[in-house]
């Protein structure tokens, strides 16, 4: 009798038992977020994509919101990379622990380059990200964002780049002699340009040498003496090079005058362009125009002046609206001469100035440069070249 009832008493306490573990614990079951229930953001919607400091420079950084799947277990994040006009069916896939992903300028330009975007040119890629948990299992997608994207070149110097260069010959006030003044001193314009606004006579030659005050190991000549005056192939000549000292000094063009004379690196091109004048390096440099935050206001302030990097070079650091024009001028209110792009066919990274005015050649020459893309940026201008460069 009491076996029987110590058998109906375990019963009636596992019931029990098992009747509290139901009523007081819930069952969580996983369920997939809806497609495009969240979001994601980016830092910018169109950038131009710059090689200095590329490698370090974060260019544009993504971010998106936890979505719920009503259970406390993580999640995968994959952001997904495809043309605009791409359905994601083969995307450039990066997976994420955290709900943020930055790219440089070098990683983003890449990924654009290979996405078949031409450099120097706006192109659209969508983003979009996809979470699911482990296994893949239960995934879901969130909004397509579209970015605007202007990759650059990527550069493959031919010749190493020299730390510093002279025009020597007796195309230039040296005549070969030495040494050289230091208004024969080219200005790096990048990291693959020299360059340098001066006088040639014409129908005389010159070359490019790495010290002021004897012939360099390598010079830096024409490939041979057929090569024309106005654009040419150059290459280091030297004791290590072969043939040893080849080549032949440029050739200057057959009328005397101001010429710009460029060497580049990756190329190996060298230029001779005629200028109108040599640029005279102003005391202060200030920028105006509906590109900038006073637009053409009839007085700029000390927010829109350019710093002095070295008595031919200015920088300024400053927030552009795309589309908008700028110019360059010597006060705070508009100047004579002002400096504006040579020709409207400048590239949107940078180009070629002139002296704009009253007494110019011609007078009031040149054209406004346009802003490329909304976004902050680092302008130097260089006088002993006439270019400016706009670093994002």
């Amino acid at each position: 009798m009491k076996s029987i009832f110590k058998m109906m008493l375990t019963i009636v306490l596992a019931t029990m038992s098992l009747n509290s573990c139901t009523d007081s614990d819930t069952l969580y079951i996983a369920s997939a977020p809806e497609n495009g229930s969240f979001e994601i953001t980016s830092s910018t919607t169109s950038i131009l994509l710059n090689e200095i400091n590329a490698e370090t420079e974060t260019a544009i950084t993504f971010n998106w919101e936890i979505p719920s799947y009503g259970v406390d277990t993580p999640a995968t994040y994959t952001l997904e990379m495809d043309l605009k006009e791409g359905n994601f069916s083969s995307p450039r896939t990066f997976t994420v622990s955290s709900n943020e992903k930055s790219f440089t300028h070098a990683d983003l330009n890449f990924y654009a380059l290979d996405f078949g975007l031409a450099s120097n040119i706006e192109g659209d890629i969508k983003l979009r990200l996809k979470t699911s948990l482990k296994y893949n299992a239960l995934e879901s997608y969130s909004n397509a964002i579209t970015i605007t994207v202007t990759p650059y070149d990527t550069l493959t110097l031919l010749y190493d780049m020299p730390v510093e260069l002279y025009l020597q010959g007796d195309a230039v006030p040296s005549n070969w002699g030495t040494p050289l003044p230091d208004s024969q001193k080219m200005t790096q314009i990048d990291n693959h340009r020299f360059g340098l606004i001066t006088e040639l006579v014409g129908g005389k030659n010159y070359a490019a040498i790495t010290t002021p005050t004897t012939w360099s190991d390598p010079a830096y000549v024409a490939i041979d003496e057929q090569q024309p005056a106005a654009e040419g192939d150059f290459r280091p000549a030297g004791s290590a090079t072969v043939p040893q000292w080849g080549g032949s000094p440029m050739s200057s063009p057959v009328t005397t005058g101001i010429y710009k004379v460029i060497l580049d690196f990756t190329s190996g091109k060298y230029t001779a362009t005629p200028e109108p004048s040599i640029l005279i390096p102003p005391a202060d440099l200030y920028i105006i125009g509906d590109a900038t935050p006073l637009g053409w206001a009839a007085n700029v302030d000390a927010t829109q002046q350019f710093g002095k990097i070295n008595e031919h070079t200015f920088e300024i650091t400053i927030p552009l609206t795309a589309g908008g024009a700028f110019a360059f001028i010597t006060a705070t209110s508009y100047s004579d001469p002002a400096y504006k792009a040579k020709t409207t066919s400048q590239d949107a990274s940078g180009g070629d100035f002139i002296a704009s005015g009253s007494a110019t050649t011609p007078a009031w020459g040149g054209n406004d440069i346009v802003a490329p893309t909304t976004g902050t940026y680092t302008i130097k201008v260089d006088f002993k070249s006439g270019t400016y460069i706009l670093q994002p």
